[in-house]
């Protein structure tokens, strides 16, 4: 065999055993999948710590929002800053590590949650393939590794609704209506956003007769005063808040997207709607089209697993859930709908896929490319943070040790960017706690006098007490480049205006 030959043959041996080698044992595969994903959140909580000791925008959010409260700004339920809460007590408010534990221990959740319905529902094989087709939305494995918050939880408690059904298919008894009681208030708790899946899913339920039965049983107030327990306190609390503290967030649908505009007619949502289609495929749009490509193979094609009944309430919760938010999105006129705002909708991709495609033939070049996915993404995000100009690699520690050089005396600190206000507070321990009388300390970005955009984060009666002071300092990373920040401290009477962001 010539030396130019043997490359050939290799990759021809390689690609042969990749697609039909051995036949895959799903069942050992299954009982190794929960340890696995064990490992994976171990490796992305230490990727983290190890990429910026502060916090990027979605987790800066938090800071001087921990107080106990049934609503936070934002327009969000309580849920997730409680966590962060909890997760501040036990790590010595460490925020960047409270913050980290908190998202990726949910994400792991969604893994195992995922993993665990479509076991029950459709065998090893569909457990194992739901992890797979996880690894193919760009929500799950890229957005939920770096960001996100209540994005998650919102997945988490769509898809533990599903798990509690997967439960009483099983034979769980009482147990699995108190988790169906469980999820469905841990998700009106998350996000607001969540009574659209929950909705879709009674819906779908009642339209299929087995699980009508099944569900709708005299059990089911047991779930019924679980929710209702939980989301009572929340919905009183929100009846004496403005409107814009629990609804705010619907302002953004109405953000037009610049590519989008030239579709937008008069009070109809054409553009909203086409950019709801966009997002859906974004969302799941890869999964769906891998999967399919892996089942060309495969003739005949191979039934889908597990129970018929249950696939069909899946898939008809997903259909009446975008249904329902495009009739919304029309009517209204809304212009943009962002992947995140399809996430309880779309949270049961995974298992649908997992059910509705089993793959046979291409199951172990679908794995290969899984498996690679769950380790690109990481590394992708690693390189980002070390070479790029990450926000939450920013010299924010400079720019604190220069405040309490300058002025020691406790202020609240107030940016026209929250993450860069936040994570200055967290390093001085100067947390931004809402009114009284007391000096703020106004941080901006460059070296010039603050814009009218830093300065209307001021007090109406604010002045300075102090000089406009300017610091550079390399970035946290590798890339080398300098930022410059600069400070002044300012003296009030009256609380700071109410401008909540992050989500």
């Amino acid at each position: 065999m010539t030396r130019s030959a043997r490359p050939k043959v290799f990759w021809r041996n390689f690609s042969s055993a990749l697609l039909d080698g051995p036949a895959i044992n799903w069942t050992s595969l299954a009982r190794r999948a929960p340890r696995a994903i064990i490992a994976y959140v171990a490796i992305l909580i230490a990727l983290r710590l190890s990429l910026s000791p502060f916090m990027e925008i979605d987790e800066a959010q938090f800071v001087g929002e921990v107080g106990f409260a049934w609503n936070y700004g934002n327009s969000h339920p309580p849920l997730y800053n409680w966590l962060v809460r909890l997760a501040l007590e036990l790590t010595g408010w460490n925020w960047v590590l409270a913050v980290a534990l908190v998202r990726l221990s949910l994400l792991g959740l969604y893994h195992w949650l995922c993993f665990d319905s479509a076991r029950r529902l459709g065998g090893g094989r569909a457990g194992i393939l739901a992890l797979a087709a996880s690894a193919l939305l760009p929500q799950i494995v890229w957005m939920s590794i770096q960001t996100t918050a209540h994005t998650i939880l919102v997945i988490v408690a769509s898809v533990g609704i599903i798990h509690s059904l997967a439960l009483m298919r099983s034979g769980k008894g009482i147990g699995a209506y108190v988790w169906f009681g469980i999820w469905t208030a841990v998700g009106a708790l998350a996000k607001y956003n969540f009574f659209i899946f929950l909705t879709s899913f009674l819906i779908a339920a009642w339209m299929t007769k087995s699980i009508r039965r099944q569900l709708f049983r005299r059990p089911i107030w047991i779930s019924i005063a679980i929710f209702v327990a939980a989301f009572t306190p929340v919905v009183i609390a929100s009846l004496n808040a403005p409107l814009a503290a629990t609804a705010g967030r619907m302002a953004k649908l109405s953000n037009a997207i610049g590519y989008l505009e030239s579709l937008d007619l008069p009070h109809l949502g054409i553009d909203g709607l086409l950019s709801l289609l966009i997002s859906t495929f974004l969302w799941s749009g890869p999964a769906v089209i891998v999967f399919l490509i892996g089942q060309v193979r495969d003739h005949p094609r191979p039934a889908p697993d597990g129970d018929a009944d249950v696939r069909k309430v899946l898939l008809r919760t997903v259909l009446i859930g975008l249904a329902a938010f495009a009739v919304l999105v029309f009517a209204a006129d809304y212009h943009s709908v962002a992947e995140r705002y399809m996430a309880p909708i779309l949270a049961p991709t995974a298992i649908l896929i997992a059910l509705y495609l089993p793959q046979i033939l291409g199951a172990r070049n679908l794995l290969a490319i899984s498996g690679a996915l769950y380790l690109v993404a990481p590394v992708a995000v690693a390189g980002i943070a070390l070479f790029g100009t990450e926000r939450f690699n920013f010299p924010f520690d400079a720019v604190s040790l220069a405040i309490r050089a300058q002025n020691p005396s406790p202020a609240r600190i107030v940016s026209n960017r929250q993450d860069d206000a936040a994570n200055v507070a967290a390093l001085l321990h100067w947390p931004p706690e809402r009114g009284g009388a007391q000096d703020i300390v106004l941080v901006w970005q460059g070296g010039d006098a603050p814009g009218d955009n830093a300065l209307s984060h001021l007090p109406e009666d604010a002045e300075p007490i102090g000089p406009v002071t300017r610091v550079t300092a390399p970035t946290r990373n590798q890339s080398g480049k300098l930022r410059t920040f600069s400070f002044q401290r300012y003296s009030s009477q009256l609380p700071l205006p109410d401008q909540s962001s992050g989500g």
